[in-house]
């Protein structure tokens, strides 16, 4: 089967995100934390990709089985994100750059509301989305390193994730990510516990 990629830089952004969000600078953790709607754990189930009703984008959606909430919301137990970017048919569209959505990954995720739905998206690009793993018996987090387009930016092989003993960045446990959450919200302070 032939496929037809179309890579979608500012276009996408253009048409999919509002103007406030549509930058790749690094924001720093406690904007991020503050910024997002609501901060869950959970577990990818389902993923699908549909174009939107202008026939002018592709998303990927996907079910997230939410196991914990942090900070002072809480929510239902299941939840649809959707992002830009996907496979329709023979066309491939992908927002480089923006997080790739997995079935079957374990994940904290930032999130904000679309406005133009129920549905939410990932706050902050791959900023707001963490891999759960485990580590020596503790349970960590780790931003995925793999994002949308790295196949074109030379970085083959990288996408599954699960393939690779060591991830890349920080490496939080849950009680730190989540002492940093709460101490965002409240427009405080947080420091690490020392090792």
């Amino acid at each position: 089967m032939h496929r037809r990629s179309l890579i979608l830089v500012g276009v996408l952004i253009a048409l999919a995100l509002p103007m406030s969000a549509s930058q790749f600078v690094r924001m720093p953790f406690e904007q991020v934390a503050r910024e997002a709607d609501l901060v869950v754990r959970g577990s990818i189930e389902q993923t699908w990709s549909a174009w939107d009703d202008a026939h002018e984008v592709i998303f990927t959606y996907a079910t997230v089985r939410v196991s914990q909430y942090f900070g002072e919301t809480t929510g239902p137990d299941t939840l649809v994100i959707r992002e830009a970017g996907g496979t329709v048919g023979d066309y491939t569209q992908e927002a480089i750059g923006f997080p790739a959505i997995r079935r079957g990954e374990e994940v904290v995720l930032l999130l904000e509301r679309w406005e133009d739905g129920a549905d939410y998206r990932i706050h902050a690009y791959n900023q707001g989305k963490y891999l759960v793993r485990e580590r020596e018996g503790v349970t960590v987090l780790v931003e995925d390193p793999v994002k949308q387009g790295d196949a074109r930016l030379d970085k083959p092989g990288r996408f599954d994730v699960k393939a690779h003993g060591e991830l890349e960045g920080e490496v939080l446990t849950l009680d730190e990510f989540a002492g940093m959450v709460e101490a965002a919200r409240a427009h405080e302070r947080y420091e690490r516990p020392r090792k």
